[in-house]
């Protein structure tokens, strides 16, 4: 029996039911063995065991899973990796595996667990372009996009990829390396509207490399390892992101948007920031320092200097992700729509 803080036990077993309700039941058993079974007779164990209260917030659960899963990807566990999907294993055997991985690869998957999740799933991208074309239409003008927290940068090229977005509506080149298939319900943006992005920039506390193979494995490792559509889809949106000539900056969130926003805005070109589940990792001050910047910096907005922050973000709600943006001048939070965790629908309000 695990003898897990009641907070990390309460972490494992809400992303169990998180990833059963995304369609992942082999990644809900890992935490269901991890909670009921972890001991601290390895690092790995009595680390997880032992994690502050910020267990939920650090997605302690995904850190623990993507451990594994990048060890199995790893090909230095054989045994565990004979268990892995789409393979099926009873749970008994299952765990076996794992105590024996967990005590020949100790070192590896505590180290492993330093870093939060950057899963940055390019489903996402349907959100972000219907969010995109709204803003087009509106305000007529080309889009500077700055993306907050954006791993290797493959939701700033959303408007590059394909997209299925049900009852036989389409987007995007047909030949384009990534396919996203969304079902868009409710107030659907034009699909017409004539869509330029100016310039793209992002930043990430530790960016992931698209050119490194490294980087690349970490971000595949964090993908649930029974969503084979999921890791094809990132791998091509990785390799996409080698030839692009953009990169992802390391910083902090709230120093990068405030240097950004301290820059002189391009008269005729609105400024969009953007993040899709990053907010929930980020410390309380340093979302407090991006807010305020926004608001100071949104004062000044001008109709042709506009300023736009849009999100898409849990926020409490049972159903999905919230979308919401807020557009200067003005400054009223409008919330426009409603998306699946990982994109496969959206509801736009």
């Amino acid at each position: 029996m695990s003898n897990m803080n009641p907070h990390v036990l309460e972490t494992f077993r809400f992303q169990a039911e998180a990833c059963r309700s995304l369609g992942s039941p082999f990644t809900a058993t890992v935490c269901d063995l991890l909670a009921e079974r972890l001991t601290d007779s390895s690092r790995f164990g009595a680390r997880i065991l032992n994690w502050p209260d910020s267990a939920r917030a650090d997605a302690i659960a995904l850190r623990a899973t993507g451990a594994l899963h990048a060890l199995v990807r790893s090909g230095n566990a054989r045994e565990l990796a004979s268990l892995y999907p789409p393979l099926e294993a009873r749970p008994d055997q299952l765990w076996e595996a794992v105590e024996k991985a967990i005590e020949k690869h100790d070192d590896f998957l505590h180290d492993f667990l330093d870093s939060p999740p950057q899963t940055n799933e390019v489903m996402r991208s349907s959100a972000l372009l219907g969010m995109a074309l709204r803003l087009a239409e509106r305000l007529k003008m080309p889009l500077a996009l700055y993306e907050i927290g954006a791993s290797a940068g493959l939701n700033l090229a959303f408007d590059t990829y394909h997209y299925a977005l049900g009852n036989d509506r389409e987007w995007g080149d047909s030949n384009a390396l990534v396919n996203i298939e969304s079902e868009w319900r409710g107030h659907i943006p034009s699909l017409e509207t004539e869509l330029e992005i100016a310039s793209r920039q992002g930043c990430d506390r530790n960016p992931l490399d698209p050119h490194s193979p490294e980087s690349v494995e970490r971000q595949l490792a964090y993908i649930w390892a029974d969503q084979h559509n999921r890791i094809g889809r990132v791998s091509a949106a990785l390799s996409a992101a080698a030839s692009r000539p953009y990169d992802v900056e390391r910083a902090d969130a709230a120093d990068w948007v405030a240097s950004k926003l301290a820059e002189t805005p391009q008269s005729g070109v609105a400024r969009v920031f953007f993040h899709t589940i990053v907010w929930q990792y980020l410390p309380k001050p340093v979302k407090d320092r991006i807010t305020e910047t926004f608001e100071l910096a949104g004062a000044n907005a001008t109709a042709d200097t506009p300023l736009v922050w849009m999100y898409m973000e849990a926020e409490g709600h049972a159903a999905g992700a919230v979308l919401k943006q807020t557009v200067w001048p003005g400054g009223e939070k409008e919330t426009v729509g409603l998306s699946d965790y990982h994109g496969r629908w959206v509801d736009w309000t």
